[in-house]
């Protein structure tokens, strides 16, 4: 039985390989394309678009096509040539002629069909490939039918779809169907689904996801100068978190009272204005390598999604960030509105006034530090943050990760004064001491790390990194990342308004983990590649380009833009 089991693994891993290999296409001639081809309440949808042409993208890539690379990418093609073999064994197929396979759009959705089942769906334009197509349900068909499925068909719209309803009880998958149809192979565990398909399948529905208003608008946010995108992906939060109610329920009977009381709290909550959540990328636009853009319909926003309000500012990082930071994110934090949204959910559970009873017990409590969390922290921050990351290598780790997260003060006398009296009864575990002026608290977090606090250059600051918070608190000059030409090459991509921000450096992200490779001993499933191979860092670094990113609001939501130069940071 795990023999069949795995060769059915194996088949259906092939035809996913050779989808997932790298526009809409067209499921006939003159039908439908796309998100067109699923219902307006589809959950989930990704797409990739022309994947003849990406495939040669790949192909062309730098690397690929560098002698200094070709000893270690020799390793690596043996090791997958001898994988190769076994797959050819289980399926008849090597992976070389399953990526050979696509020749227009691969489909990745989810929809709930039948009601209360969750159902996945593949479909993939295999244009004049059929041979190699047939060749895997044939293997597929050979592998289930008798022991494992009971094999049968059904016509629906004149296509004959075959329906495999496997035998093993326990099995959470109960059918595996298909249909293939002009030079399109649509796979599912339900066969509602593919009904569904067919029936869009000349393009004279117009009840399809493409023409969902929520779906339109993302997408039309997404737009970019470069064209149609590469890729395109779309999802119902509520929706999903819905269906999966539903499958629970369906699922576990018994629990059902329990699951339908948690349904009933997501208007509670806010989570039902969660409408959509969708993006598209994009090769080559303008002065960037690549462009993704991603955007959150959340109209009316209430409840817990008011706790992320992001409003729209002048940001840029502060001077005191060091031009040598590889990673910096910073944000405009609606902080007060966050803890007013926390306060009226929590209230509208235990009645009005309660969650400021519970602060105000909290503060005259005499065995705490007597603090108020809202009079004493919240209400002295100003919303906007910085957090500076580093990735190192360490004499103890290959790879480090660092990081100091500061929050602006609007009064950072009051603040001084919260920390000293949140750190008095810390006992043993916290120390303190002075540095150039300033008190610095440190917090052991276990062997060899340290936690260190401190109210620093008008900042509340947290972080692993005391050498950084060190550098804040020297009265020296010293040059700044928002002065740097590496971030002025980044930063004029900007909106002169934004949420949150992003600046990523190549070189030092990809540094730390290189050399780690290099001096990796043999993994176990990846014998016979000798990471020694690859060459010094200095042939790696002339592809490595900086990223930025940013976060605008929207009337309904809100729109984040991700780019990586084509200039190479070197």
């Amino acid at each position: 039985m795990k023999r069949i089991w795995l060769a059915t693994t194996l088949v259906m891993c092939g035809l996913a390989q050779s989808m997932i290999g790298w526009s809409s296409a067209f499921a006939a001639d003159d039908g439908a394309t796309g998100a067109k081809l699923l219902p307006k309440d589809t959950l989930l949808y990704f797409s990739i678009l022309d994947i003849p042409e990406a495939r040669k993208e790949f192909d062309k890539s730098p690397i690929l096509n560098d002698p200094e690379f070709q000893p270690f990418l020799s390793d690596v093609k043996a090791k997958i040539e001898e994988f190769s073999e076994k797959v050819r064994e289980e399926i008849g197929l090597s992976i070389t002629e399953l990526l050979a396979i696509p020749e227009g759009e691969l489909t990745l959705a989810v929809m709930e069909r039948p009601k209360r089942r969750i159902a996945p769906v593949l479909l993939l334009d295999y244009g004049d490939n059929k041979e190699p197509v047939e060749k895997l349900l044939k293997k597929l068909h050979d592998t289930l039918d008798g022991d494992v499925a009971e094999h049968s068909k059904e016509e629906i719209d004149d296509v004959v779809v075959h329906v495999y309803t496997l035998k093993e009880a326990d099995s959470p998958i109960k059918k595996i169907v298909y249909f293939n149809e002009d030079s399109y192979l649509v796979i599912s565990t339900e066969i509602e689904a593919l009904k569904e398909i067919l029936t869009r399948w000349e393009g004279k529905d117009d009840n399809t996801l493409a023409d969902n208003d929520v779906y339109k608008y993302i997408l039309d946010k997404c737009k970019d100068d470069a064209g149609e995108p590469a890729v395109v992906w779309y999802m119902s939060p509520i929706g999903m978190i819905q269906s999966g109610i539903g499958a629970a329920q369906a699922a576990v009977p018994q629990a059902s009272m329990q699951v339908g009381m948690a349904a009933a709290f997501l208007p509670t909550l806010g989570l039902d204005k969660l409408k959509g959540w969708g993006g598209a990328g994009y090769s080559a636009s303008g002065d960037f390598e690549t462009v993704s853009k991603s955007f959150i319909y959340a109209e009316q926003t209430k409840g817990v999604l008011n706790v992320f309000q992001f409003p729209a500012a002048d940001l840029a990082p502060p001077k005191w960030v060091s031009a040598k930071t590889s990673m910096y994110y910073g944000g405009n934090w609606n902080i007060g509105g966050a803890y007013l949204a926390i306060e009226s959910m929590v209230d509208g559970f235990y009645g009005r006034g309660f969650t400021a009873k519970q602060l105000d017990k909290l503060a005259n409590d005499e065995s705490g530090p007597g603090l108020h969390p809202k009079k004493d922290l919240i209400d002295l921050l100003d919303g906007k943050f910085h957090l500076v990351q580093a990735i190192e290598e360490t004499e103890d780790e290959p790879v480090a990760q660092r990081f100091l997260l500061a929050f602006d003060a609007k009064d950072a006398a009051k603040l001084k004064k919260t920390l000293a009296k949140a750190t008095k009864e810390g006992g043993p575990g916290v120390e303190s001491r002075e540095f150039n002026g300033e008190t610095i608290y440190e917090v052991s977090a276990g062997p060899d790390q340290t936690i260190s606090m401190a109210v620093a250059s008008g900042h509340f600051v947290v972080t692993n990194d005391t050498t950084a918070l060190e550098a804040m608190l020297r009265s020296e000059s010293q040059p700044a990342l928002v002065d740097s030409p590496a971030y002025r090459k980044i930063s004029k991509h900007f909106p002169a308004k934004l949420s949150m921000l992003s600046y990523s450096e190549g070189e030092a992200q990809v540094k730390p983990f290189y050399d780690m490779l290099k001096k990796a001993d043999n993994v176990d499933f990846l014998e016979g590649i000798d990471f020694q191979k690859l060459p010094p860092f200095e042939a790696m670094r002339k592809y490595l380009r900086s990223s930025g990113s940013y976060t605008v609001p929207d009337s309904k939501g809100a729109l984040s833009v991700g780019f990586q130069l084509k200039e190479a940071d070197k």
